[in-house]
């Protein structure tokens, strides 16, 4: 079993010798082949992290009233629209106290007319007497009532003003609780979760719907605190989803409180309204421009994949053409794929990969027959 594993190793060894050899065997290439120079260009300088859509609004509506649910309107997948009616609650108690306090409120009218009346009845009488009082026509002790009457009337009038104010502010609150009666919808929005049932007794703070505006959506990231003021000024965010879709970003907003755990920051990045078919939930990358960079880029048509290595046929300056293994790196915009090692910037690759192929094929017969 040793020596077989030891002559698997040697087989494997003479086979790579051979492939190298016949990779960097130089031959002479015809003028025809189309090549283009390794070029170093200007591109976009782009982060990406890995982002999930959230719902800019995303709320629970709650009860603030003890009563009996009597009426419900939507259901969980339901589209609802801004101030659409999703609950009702029994409302006769509530309608019976507001009638009520409008009727006291009535009655308290009727006797603020009455006080001011008699307040002002009381100020021309206590003006008679003082004019009377002035041409020694009545005793002082005349002028002391009326002054007393004047004074009666005013304080009565002025609380029936304030009984009458007291019964407004109550109107006023029961028809707010009156209006706890219905549950309306904050905002345009999908119902997430129901939880009350027909016919149920709700008590105040009690969770009632859940929904979420798909109009308004965020992207939410992760970014790492060594990236933290670099992402703060990038430009132009994109999300890609997973379905290769993508959607441009607007306003940026930084979380500017690190993770303890991670020691990451959240960047929230508001998509545009009407996107069609995203839903909180999805994840895709997040990508944020921060800035240019140089990189050098050949076209992609010209790389050849032979199993794990890449690589590409380089036309060299006296006109030999031999096949080089290349590391690649990111697939840029206009099919240009980044070279991250192997070549050089200026140097000539053939375009036509199966052309340079066959020419180094046929070089190489050639050079077989000549020896």
């Amino acid at each position: 079993m040793k020596h077989q594993h030891l002559w698997m190793t040697v087989l494997t060894l003479v086979s790579s010798l051979l492939l190298s050899v016949f990779i960097a065997s130089p031959v002479k290439a015809e003028s025809d082949l189309a090549v283009m120079p390794v070029l170093e260009k200007s591109f976009p300088k782009v982060e990406e992290f890995v982002a999930v859509v959230e719902a800019t609004y995303h709320s629970t509506v709650s009860s603030r009233i003890a009563a009996e649910v009597i009426e419900l309107n939507y259901d969980v997948d339901d589209v609802v629209p801004k101030g659409a009616v999703i609950m009702r609650f029994r409302d006769e108690e509530f309608q019976s106290r507001v009638a009520q306090i409008e009727a006291g409120l009535l009655a308290d009218k009727a006797q603020n007319r009455e006080a001011l009346a008699r307040q002002k009845e009381a100020a021309s009488e206590a003006e008679r007497v003082q004019q009377l009082f002035n041409k020694k026509l009545l005793a002082k002790a005349a002028l002391d009532k009326a002054n007393a009457d004047l004074k009666a009337a005013k304080a009565r009038a002025q609380a029936t003003q304030a009984q009458l104010k007291a019964r407004q502010a109550q109107l006023e609150e029961s028809k707010v609780q009156l209006s706890y009666t219905e549950i309306l919808a904050p905002y345009s929005g999908v119902v997430t979760e129901r939880l009350i049932e027909l016919g149920e007794m709700a008590s105040p703070g009690q969770h009632l719907m859940t929904g979420v505006s798909l109009e308004h959506l965020r992207a939410v990231a992760n970014v790492p605190q060594y990236l933290f003021s670099t992402v703060k000024l990038a430009q132009d965010p994109v999300l890609i989803l997973a379905d290769g879709r993508q959607i441009n970003g607007e306003k940026i907003t930084s979380i500017p409180y690190a993770d303890t755990k991670s020691h990451s920051f959240q960047f929230r990045v508001d998509l545009a309204t009407g996107i069609e078919h995203v839903y909180p939930g999805m994840f895709g990358k997040l990508q944020f421009h921060v800035g240019d960079e140089q990189i050098q880029v050949i076209p992609q048509s010209a790389i050849v994949q032979r199993s794990e290595v890449a690589g590409v046929y380089v036309l060299m300056d006296d006109n030999r053409l031999l096949f080089r293994q290349i590391r690649l790196g990111r697939l840029m915009v206009g099919e240009q794929r980044e070279i991250l090692a192997g070549l050089e910037e200026g140097e000539q690759v053939a375009l036509d990969p199966l052309q340079a192929s066959r020419l180094l094929k046929q070089s190489q017969q050639e050079h077989r027959h000549e020896q």
